[in-house]
């Protein structure tokens, strides 16, 4: 699988409880930095066979018409071969228009930031948009047949209760949607709801959330795959690409990419990036730096991680290598060896965290 990030960087707003690498939209800025951005593409000679795209941000959906069509016609060289095409959409930013256009250069896949159908608490938590918005683009985008929709939804809002989230849950469901990330609200020292002291729900009260959470989706028919997502028809290609510790390109402010032993960081520096200095980081990554990020990224998967891959791609014997590790967790049933398999449980998903730290130890 080849693929390609590109981060957008711009918002109209700025969410209380957001630490992405962000920039609030202004226009000149915005074709100053697709400038950039052609600039990079070039200097990078990027692929002509990528078979994911994923456009991320901030929120690609803030761009004009005329300038979401010129990100589109700069990306159109590499998107030939391409199987799986997203983009992170809000509603409130969003229209018939875009989503024609959409449609026009074969982007089949979108990812909306609803985070909850409950107006009350869109209000609080800085949303711009409302239930209807979202509803409304919902049907707006199946009705020209972007069918392929993933919903974000967030848990551990501010007076949200476990009831709100069920609700929220079904209003997918009753959408016919394929796809859902859900996460636990976590907020850094720079977020707005931080600084105003929320306090989001403790350890003992995430996993309880969580577990209620998880068997509410799977009630309606959604499969678990990764530790935020679930999906009814498929997974997401674009993301399973660094979930299964694959090479990928990154473009854009402060994107990253994974690519033959080296992980290479973009500038988080509008300034310097805009002048074409997008480079910080070349970081080349040792055994013991890539088996530990395979460890990371594949026990999110319910999947797990495939033994023998392990063995033979890093020339190392993973059950004697982290046997003390392995038998602790697999004891307190947090971890289990099944098949040539080894996979965090249910009990384990919910503290993988803490059993990370371990084998990073």
């Amino acid at each position: 699988m080849s693929s390609l990030y590109v981060h957008i960087p711009f918002c109209h707003h700025i969410c209380s409880y957001c630490d992405f690498c962000k920039v609030f939209y202004n226009e000149g800025w915005v074709n100053q930095y697709l400038e950039a951005l052609s600039f990079e593409m070039k200097d990078k000679e990027l692929s002509d066979d990528y078979q994911t795209i994923y456009i991320g941000g901030g929120t690609p959906s803030s761009l004009s018409l005329q300038q979401l069509k010129k990100l589109l016609d700069l990306l159109q060289p590499f998107s030939k071969k391409v199987l799986e095409y997203s983009i992170e959409i809000n509603p409130e930013s969003m229209n018939e228009e875009k989503l024609n256009l959409l449609k026009k250069y074969h982007v089949n896949r979108l990812s909306i930031g609803v985070q909850t159908f409950h107006d009350h608490l869109l209000k609080k938590i800085g949303r711009y948009h409302t239930s209807y918005d979202a509803i409304h683009l919902i049907k707006l985008a199946k009705s020209i047949g972007i069918n392929d929709i993933n919903v974000d939804l967030i848990y551990g809002l501010p007076n949200q209760t476990l009831q709100d989230v069920y609700e929220d849950i079904d209003m997918v469901n009753q959408m016919g949607i394929g796809h859902v990330s859900i996460y636990s609200l976590i907020l850094e020292d720079n977020t707005i709801l931080k600084h105003e002291g929320y306090i989001p729900l403790n350890d003992e009260e995430d996993a309880y959330w969580y577990q209620c959470i998880d068997c509410y989706l799977k009630e309606k028919g959604f499969i678990h795959y990764e530790v935020s997502n679930y999906y009814k028809r498929k997974p997401s290609l674009h993301n399973l690409v660094y979930w299964h510790y694959q090479d990928y390109q990154g473009i854009g402010l402060s994107a990253h990419s994974l690519i033959q032993h080296h992980r290479l960081e973009n500038t988080k520096n509008l300034t310097k990036y805009l002048e074409h200095h997008y480079l910080e980081h070349d970081c080349p990554l040792n055994n013991e730096d890539e088996v530990f990020e395979k460890i990371m990224m594949g026990l999110r998967l319910t999947d797990g991680i495939n033994i023998n891959d392990i063995d033979s791609l890093y020339h190392i014997d993973f059950l004697k290598k982290y046997k003390d590790v392995i038998d602790k967790y697999v004891k307190l049933n947090m971890l289990e060896i099944d098949n040539q398999y080894i996979r965090t449980t249910f009990e384990g998903m919910k503290y993988l965290n803490t059993i990370l730290v371990d084998f990073l130890d």
